[in-house]
């Protein structure tokens, strides 16, 4: 604790009414659903969009709040690291989790550059929660 009391290493997100929510961009529906309900399992609010351009519109129109995208990188149409720099420009600040079951090869075919938030696929409830809440709170 400082000398103010409170604690250094709270998290700098407060957890909005009704939780952060969470849009999950992925063409194959069954890893999209999949992480959906792992992250609503978690207490987090899912949405889900199949490919990139529906998740820009889906940012555009969603009346609420989303706090996190998570997307996969390949993915046909615009790719993951597409989408990515689209939502940077766009909105810049919002956080992006990228995934993919070709770690070596996203980042050795360069798709993205090394120290990009990334999850690898299959993982757990406990990997996806980790990663989100540690780029919801930093």
């Amino acid at each position: 604790m400082d000398q103010q009391g409170l604690t250094q290493n709270a998290p700098r997100t407060e957890r909005p009414d009704g939780g952060f929510t969470v849009l999950v961009v992925d063409d194959e529906e069954a890893v999209r659903r999949l992480a959906c309900r792992m992250l609503t399992w978690t207490g987090y609010q899912a949405l889900e969009a199949r490919h990139g351009r529906e998740a820009l519109t889906t940012i555009e129109e969603y009346t609420g709040p989303i706090h996190l995208v998570l997307t996969d990188i390949k993915m046909p149409g615009m790719n993951g690291r597409e989408l990515g720099r689209h939502v940077e420009q766009r909105w810049p600040g919002k956080p992006i989790l990228y995934m993919s079951g070709f770690a070596s090869e996203v980042f050795q075919g360069g798709l993205l550059e090394a120290g990009a938030p990334f999850l690898s696929k299959p993982f757990t409830q406990d990997d996806l929660a980790a990663k989100v809440r540690a780029l919801l709170e930093g």
